[in-house]
């Protein structure tokens, strides 16, 4: 065969048909040094540098705009969530790693490098090798994220390792898988097609959260809508999926060397080695929630008042889960604003704030009753009586995304009703709030802060006719009659001094239960809502 042909001649048998392989120290060191050329080539290819610049391009748009949507991190989420950006970077790093290891071929000059002192299987070993220099690179911005994170005054929780390296994790395996189909198939194509492989798998992974098989692919994406849980609860297998994500590697890379021409039992004892502890990390990523974590979720679920503690602003108790006491004071400005606009003289407390999570919460659990018996008696012996939930999710007014700004308005709206009502929900269904205690509930949480107004005004945007705010995603809750509603949100920006002066004027008569939507409406100075047929009645007002 020629060279011009591309095509790799076999080397035969005969001891003068070929320049011998190079002696061990010799050999490695010229691995290494082709390693280093070949590491700085894939660093400067197109591929890298684009999902280089996407990923500093993302981290510089939430810089350059204040980042309010990690205001308030929960450090033990973001430690598995903090690589998906990095996905891009593997992307790249599988094309080019793959276009590098291809790169003889294309230039037709594979037969040329027979003649070398370095075989094949060692020029793949340095191909191989190459990569290290970019995962040491994910490894840095990954760290440079997290400590970011880490940083901000409003994070809470714990930095989880094992998950924070999962992510390098997956760009050393890309490498990896793009060297192995270099040496299994010549056509470009093919490294495109197992990306859209990958990455079809990994979305699949992502819709399908609570599917223990998402732990075999790259990243095991949690429920979107759930609420984060304490650090003390959170089992994800992290450890035993880092080393599935380095046993496949070891497989890949064992494969493609041996493909490329190397012999001897230590390849095969190794490329066994790393099949089997793929095989045993994988069955361990399939272990469940460990029977303790089990125990410690339902105690903390149950009885909150016993894993927390209490700090006192104002007279009012604020009891947070280990981690999370940093957040009391965002807590404490809502309920002192709402508060601020309430006569003192009407409030009937004392108040007191608590924190809850509810597992089986979220959107695909809405119809489940929390344990309001059990909180009740909790809050009773802790002290407590009526205090008011806020979950473990917050951010900075509509910020955070959906449904961390429907965080800062439920427990705005909560502590509001507590105040207006004298009470909270009690009921395990959704309690209708009618007449003119829906539009003094809605108008108050808005006017606390700056954050609960523009979340409120981005439920409202997202709501049709009545306002809905479940309780930690369960079927307690509160909802807003679209009357009550729609008088609110016209009160919301008019001059909050002048419509706190009206309310401390009719408290009494806008927070009895017979009062309607129409008389609070003459009664604030503002137009009252058209009649909508039967709409008051199918609500239950």
């Amino acid at each position: 065969m020629t060279a011009g042909t591309g095509t790799v001649p076999r080397p035969s048998s005969g001891s003068g048909s070929r320049v011998p392989d190079a002696p061990g120290p010799r050999g490695r060191a010229t691995v290494v040094a082709l390693a280093r050329v070949e590491a700085v080539r894939l660093l400067r290819h197109p591929a890298v540098l684009a999902a280089l610049a996407l990923y500093a391009g993302f981290w510089g748009y939430d810089l350059a705009t204040g980042d309010a949507g990690n205001r308030f991190p929960v450090l033990q989420d973001a430690s598995w969530s903090v690589h998906l950006p990095l996905l891009l970077l593997a992307a790249g790093v599988l094309l080019a790693a793959n276009q590098g290891a291809l790169r003889a071929h294309r230039n037709g000059t594979e037969p040329v490098y027979e003649v070398l002192v370095v075989d094949r299987a060692r020029r793949v070993g340095a191909h191989l090798l190459a990569t290290v220099p970019v995962v040491l690179l994910a490894a840095l911005l990954t760290a440079a994220r997290v400590g970011y994170l880490a940083a901000r005054p409003g994070a809470a929780g714990e930095v989880r390792v094992l998950d924070v390296l999962a992510g390098p994790g997956c760009v050393l395996l890309a490498g990896a898988v793009g060297v192995l189909l270099a040496v299994l198939a010549t056509a470009p194509a093919i490294a495109p097609l197992a990306l859209v492989g990958l990455g079809m798998l990994t979305f699949a992974g992502a819709v399908n959260s609570s599917a223990d098989w998402r732990w075999f692919g790259l990243v095991a994406v949690e429920n979107e809508n759930a609420a984060p849980l304490p650090a003390s609860l959170v089992d994800r297998p992290a450890g035993a999926h880092l080393l599935w994500l380095a046993a496949l590697t070891a497989v890949c890379a064992v494969a493609a060397v041996v493909r490329a021409g190397a012999r001897g039992t230590g390849w095969k004892v190794a490329g066994a080695l790393a099949l089997v502890v793929a095989l045993v990390a994988g069955f361990l990523q399939l272990s469940g929630v460990a029977p303790d974590v089990a125990e410690r979720r339902t105690a903390f679920t149950e009885r909150p008042a016993a894993q927390q503690s209490c700090t006192t602003r104002s007279g009012i108790s604020y009891c947070a889960f280990p981690g999370f006491e940093v957040w009391t004071g965002e807590w404490a400005d809502v309920a002192e604003g709402v508060l601020r606009h309430v006569p003192q003289d009407a409030a009937h407390g004392p108040f007191a704030v608590r924190q809850r999570i509810f597992p089986a919460g979220g959107s695909s659990s809405s119809g489940v009753a929390p344990p309001l018996k059990a909180w009740a008696a909790d809050d009773a012996a802790a002290g407590t009586p009526g205090a008011v939930t806020v979950g473990t999710d917050w951010s900075d007014g509509a910020a955070g995304g959906d449904r961390r700004s429907d965080a800062v308005a439920g427990f705005a709206v909560q502590f509001a009703h507590r105040v207006v009502a004298g009470r909270v929900p009690d009921q395990p269904r959704l309690e209708m709030v009618c007449g003119a205690r829906s539009v003094l509930v809605l108008w108050l949480a808005a006017e606390a802060t700056d954050g609960t107004g523009d979340a409120m005004r981005s439920l409202r945007a997202r709501s049709w006719g009545g306002i809905s705010l479940p309780l930690l995603g369960s079927a307690t809750g509160l909802s807003f009659e679209p009357r009550g509603a729609t008088a609110a949100y016209e009160l919301i920006g008019r001059p909050a001094e002048q419509t706190a002066a009206k309310v401390a004027e009719h408290w009494a008569e806008l927070t009895a239960p017979g009062t309607s939507v129409a008389r609070a409406a003459e009664l604030l100075g503002i137009p009252a809502p058209a009649e909508d047929g039967d709409s008051a009645a199918v609500a239950g007002c």
